[in-house]
């Protein structure tokens, strides 16, 4: 991903944002006012949480050396196809109805690609909910590494979501029946073909999965989308994403304060907009949220697409705290999509 990925909008245009003065960037949305006579909306009826979801930071990052040792993970490797065998065979073992979403894009032309097109495979795997009609949470996460050189194999960014997104389907799984579908997805392609990340190049997984998800009329079951990406980093703190929906990031922030991590998610102070594959699915209607940590290394992102993203830049502890708050958000989560299609 280039620097305008990932990252702040450069400088110029972030200005430009805050002077025309866009409110979903800038400023919180207004408060609605009841009208005179008007009236009031009754509470949406509380819904009990369900089972907490565990989530072992300590197995997720051993076996994220694992994943690491496969070395560089670009689209059509013979490396990232290993993985995607092994995180299939672990989720059917587990009880998940999995598929691959297997296609071809047309990317620019370089020497890694110089028919001007690739191959790509996403891995859908399923949960399913009470009813075959039953409202679905999607998390989703990209496996790709981006094409570097064999010394890159993106130990942070690419292998840090593949990680917590099986250990996260393992948690899934021992706590079954759940009130709501579940499906995990993991994204190829979201890395740009080109250094830079430019126009549509980029995103070509999450991008196919969102137009799939209406092709097979399943749009309308999904309740949220969550997105994780790099969030291994030792100095973990979540990026606030002025794209994310509002009241998905809300979930997601507050769990941290509740859990006492409020130190581990970054103020509004420090809003920015991130470009990652959660816009895929907010561009098709549907409600999103990025979970990431720009700042791999410092503000600076000194690890970040270089050489030295390795397993030693990353911890055991930062995935556990990770996914303490991803559990706990996702848990009321699920409680707060079955509150929303109640009171449709």
């Amino acid at each position: 991903m280039p620097a305008s990925h990932k990252r702040p909008l450069p400088l110029l245009g972030l200005l430009g944002l805050l002077l025309w003065g866009f409110p979903w960037a800038c400023t919180p949305a207004p408060t609605p006012v009841q009208e005179s006579g008007q009236t009031p909306k009754e509470p949406l009826p509380a819904i009990a949480l369900g089972t907490p979801i565990p989530f072992d930071g300590t197995r997720a990052h051993a076996q994220l050396a694992t994943v690491v040792a496969l070395g560089p993970r670009h689209p059509g490797s013979p490396a990232l196809a290993q993985l995607l065998d092994t995180l299939e065979e672990e989720l059917l073992a587990l009880g998940f109805k999995t598929r691959r979403e297997t296609f071809n894009a047309k990317v620019p032309i370089t020497q890694a690609t110089p028919e001007g097109t690739q191959t790509y495979t996403n891995l859908v795997a399923d949960l399913p909910g009470p009813t075959k009609d039953s409202p679905m949470i999607l998390v989703g996460g990209h496996i790709d590494t981006k094409f570097l050189g064999e010394s890159f194999v993106g130990a942070n960014d690419g292998g840090s979501s593949t990680v917590a997104l099986i250990e996260l389907a393992r948690g899934l799984a021992s706590t079954q029946p759940r009130a709501l579908a579940w499906r995990v997805v993991f994204f190829d392609g979201e890395e740009a073909v080109n250094f830079t990340w430019l126009g549509k190049d980029n995103t070509y997984g999450s991008r196919r999965h969102a137009r799939e998800l209406y092709k097979r009329g399943e749009d309308k079951r999904v309740g949220a989308v969550v997105v994780v990406d790099m969030i291994a980093d030792m100095d973990l703190q979540l990026t606030w994403d002025d794209y994310s929906t509002k009241w998905l990031r809300q979930i997601f922030w507050t769990a941290a304060k509740d859990l006492g991590l409020a130190k581990h998610v970054a103020s509004a102070r420090k809003r920015t907009l991130v470009k990652d594959d959660h816009l895929s699915f907010l561009d098709v209607g549907l409600e999103a949220v990025d979970l990431i940590d720009l700042d791999y290394g410092g503000p600076m992102r000194p690890y970040w697409h270089d050489d030295r993203d390795t397993l030693d830049k990353t911890s055991a502890a930062s995935l556990e705290t990770f996914g303490r708050i991803l559990t706990k958000g996702l848990l009321e989560l699920e409680a707060e999509v079955q509150r929303r299609r109640r009171n449709r």
